[in-house]
């Protein structure tokens, strides 16, 4: 901390924006290697930003894979396991800890599996929730294929006027819920596009998704004078599970299609310029590392966090950096942990193996020579397979660390939302 009499160093970005696509694989956008799908505006930010191309989410579903995102836990001990849990309110979020640094903070969630009824408001100065029933044009209104969305036509003009009303540093998390795999979507008919006519136009929405939403919120901080000093973070929460002849779905297994995604920072102040991070890295590192970038820069008049390194399941990113060298041997650093609760089924991986288990079989894949996850080797390897068990069943033994709390929602209506979302049938 400094004394007061030393000059003070900016911070690395007073704009801190999170954008989360939901159901998004790495491999459909074209700073991953896609030639098909449209994105210059992740492209943009890419090219002068590091990618990660080995990132792992840490559930299959929204509500658990936002909880990690915004604690740096994992599921065992966030407590958000299932649609029916909310985070508890004495858990330390990233908006609480980021006024610890003098931001304000607004999030703009895609629905309420992910609001305040889930204990995501916590630490937000605005929490927008405007929630409307969106009906399929050729769906009855009676039925289950409605679902309350935030519509992203009100979110746009929600976080202008918010940011016309502070000069603050400002955190923004934005949820576009538009590319998940729900069939009433309305695109214009030029984004009307996919390789599978069952695929739900998945390619189109994340064309779509990379004007409406990035290049929208790349255009409002502009326009706000923010954008130099932004630090854009791009990512999805979940990947999808796409097969020839069959609809888009994510929330079963814990397969590669699933657990990978895009992982995007970006900042013209930070020159990065378009490297590459082949290390594996989970979602859960963000918070930590944001969390040690802005220390590393505080001010006399700032404090850092109440937060140390040791309270996060999650390690600093292997960003280029002098002063985050440290951490990346971290004991547990080379495991990336995630569950579907629900179902019973939670895997362990490291760069090269991938350890997964169900309430009736053990698997174990090499993921150098099996990307597609065929072959199963555990009896080649048992000592490596009883090594990623005993790991993975540190993980899975911890508690709760301010106990597992009832979302606030009957469980009839929690059913309806995971029915409008093909997540229960």
């Amino acid at each position: 901390m400094k004394t007061g009499q030393e000059k003070d160093t900016p911070l690395p970005f007073r704009t801190l924006v999170i954008i989360t696509l939901d159901c998004v694989r790495p491999d459909f956008l074209g700073c991953y290697g896609a030639d098909l799908v449209r994105t210059p505006n992740i492209d943009l930010l890419a090219s002068k930003g590091l990618v990660f191309e080995q990132a792992i989410t840490q559930a299959p579903n929204t509500w658990v894979s936002h909880a990690g995102l915004f604690t740096g836990l994992y599921p065992p001990e966030h407590g958000l396991r299932s649609p029916y849990d909310r985070l508890h309110p004495d858990l330390p979020v990233l908006p609480t800890l980021l006024a610890d640094y003098g931001f304000k903070s607004a999030a703009f969630p895609g629905n309420d599996l992910v609001g305040s009824r889930a204990g995501f408001q916590q630490g937000f100065d605005l929490f927008f929730e405007e929630y409307q029933m969106v009906v399929s044009p050729a769906t009855n209104p009676e039925t289950v294929n409605a679902n309350n969305r935030n519509p992203w036509k009100d979110v746009l003009p929600a976080a202008d006027r918010w940011l016309s009303q502070t000069n603050d540093p400002v955190f923004l998390w934005l949820h576009y819920l538009d590319t998940h795999h729900l069939p009433d979507c309305d695109i214009p008919e030029y984004f009307r596009f996919s390789r599978d006519p069952l695929w739900q136009f998945y390619e189109g929405k994340i064309s779509y998704a990379d004007e409406r939403c990035v290049g929208a919120i790349i255009s409002l901080l502009r326009r706000h004078g923010r954008y130099d000093d932004s630090l854009f973070v791009i990512l999805s929460d979940h990947g999808e599970t796409l097969l020839p002849g069959q609809p888009p779905f994510h929330n079963s297994d814990l397969d590669e299609a699933v657990l990978r995604v895009p992982l995007i920072l970006s900042c013209e102040k930070i020159p990065w310029l378009g490297q590459r991070i082949s290390q594996q890295v989970r979602t859960i590192d963000l918070v930590p590392t944001l969390l040690k970038l802005l220390e590393l820069h505080a001010s006399g008049e700032q404090k850092t966090s109440s937060e140390s390194p040791e309270s996060f399941s999650g390690h600093l990113l292997p960003l280029p950096h002098p002063d985050l060298k440290a951490d990346i041997n971290k004991t547990g650093r080379e495991f990336a942990y995630a569950e579907n609760e629900s179902l019973g089924l939670a895997c362990l991986r490291s760069p090269e193996w991938k350890f997964k288990a169900s309430q009736t079989e053990e698997i174990l894949f090499y993921l150098p020579a099996d990307p597609q996850e065929k072959n199963n080797v555990i009896d080649l390897h048992p000592a490596i397979a009883e090594d990623l068990r005993s790991e993975m069943a540190k993980i899975r033994c911890a508690s709760p660390r301010y106990g597992r709390l009832a979302a606030d929602r009957d469980e009839q209506e929690t059913q309806r939302v995971l029915r409008s979302l093909g997540y229960i049938e």
